[in-house]
């Protein structure tokens, strides 16, 4: 290779690694441009779709389905599908653009009927206790600062229902990506006991209910 090709290799790297660094020094909700981007774009659907995210939380038909931090509005599209005229769908974002671009995108697909939105922090939700089947949280849970991440998984098992389930999907290599074993910990930690884990190269998703204590 060209000592050129070298020298765009090495900075594409360190820009790599700067984006990790800063993710995980300065964890905050990914830009929207920045989101459209990796959310929407068909070579990342290819490898890790709305398929991966969703496997482990089972048939939704006719559930109350939350999704923690909507981005564009791509995953809360396919459980909007999935729960079926029955069903209801929700999401929340403290992005008030993202919950926007969210509701164009349900709008264009004629899902609005079954969708509720929210702008808010996952740390105080609008929604009562025990209202939701399952909450899903795909490459959120890092984006939120460390010192909260066990709050913010308390605040979602207050509104899940006794016997619901939480669903975590995990995307190498965001910025905010946490591993399996820290978040097994971090789970565990808000008194979720794991029911599943599925994995592949640079993705996993765990799916985890309320201890029956908790």
């Amino acid at each position: 290779m060209k000592r050129w090709g070298w020298g765009v290799l090495g900075a594409l790297g360190l820009g790599f690694v700067a984006v990790r660094i800063n993710g995980k020094l300065r964890p905050k909700p990914m830009p929207m441009k920045i989101e459209q981007f990796f959310l929407a774009n068909p070579l990342r659907i290819s490898y890790f779709g709305y398929h991966d995210a969703l496997r482990l939380a089972g048939d939704l038909k006719g559930l109350r389905v939350l999704e923690v931090g909507t981005g564009v509005g791509v995953i809360l599209e396919e459980i909007a599908k999935r729960v079926g005229e029955g069903g209801q769908a929700f999401g929340v974002d403290i992005q008030s653009d993202a919950v926007a671009k969210t509701e164009h995108r349900l709008s264009q697909g004629g899902l609005m009927s079954r969708t509720g939105l929210a702008t808010a922090n996952v740390l105080d939700m609008p929604w009562t206790d025990n209202s939701m089947d399952r909450v899903v949280m795909v490459t959120v849970l890092g984006e939120i600062p460390a010192v909260h991440r066990a709050q913010a998984l308390k605040e979602t098992a207050r509104v899940l229902r006794h016997d619901g389930n939480i669903v975590i999907t995990e995307f190498w290599p965001d910025p905010h990506y946490i591993p399996l074993s820290k978040m097994v910990g971090l789970l565990r930690q808000a008194r979720f006991t794991i029911v599943d884990i599925h994995q592949k190269p640079l993705v996993y998703s765990v799916s985890a209910k309320k201890d029956s204590v908790g």
